[in-house]
């Protein structure tokens, strides 16, 4: 499914294309992505049996583990840049 967040980074993305080269990648990799999110609805049953959950759970954890981090790095980079913090 297609979120606002998705919706307006293809719009940003689209106003600053300044070649048809680019926008055809635009919207190719777009149509990409819908098509395999189209997949993954249509297969989730059959996607999630086993010890599928287990991996995906685990996977699910690792990268919000990571995603903490990187917001931790660039909050702190954003407080050096601006001269809060030494650094």
């Amino acid at each position: 499914m297609l979120t606002a967040y998705g919706i307006a980074a293809v719009i940003a993305l689209l106003a600053e294309s300044d070649r048809p080269e680019r926008t055809a990648t635009i919207l190719i990799l777009l149509l990409i992505v819908m098509v395999l999110d189209l997949l993954a609805m249509l297969y989730a049953r059959r996607i999630l049996v086993g010890p599928t959950i287990i991996v995906l759970q685990v996977l699910g954890a690792v990268l919000a583990v990571l995603q903490v981090g990187l917001s931790i790095q660039l909050i702190l980079a954003g407080l050096r840049t601006l001269g809060v913090i030494p650094g």
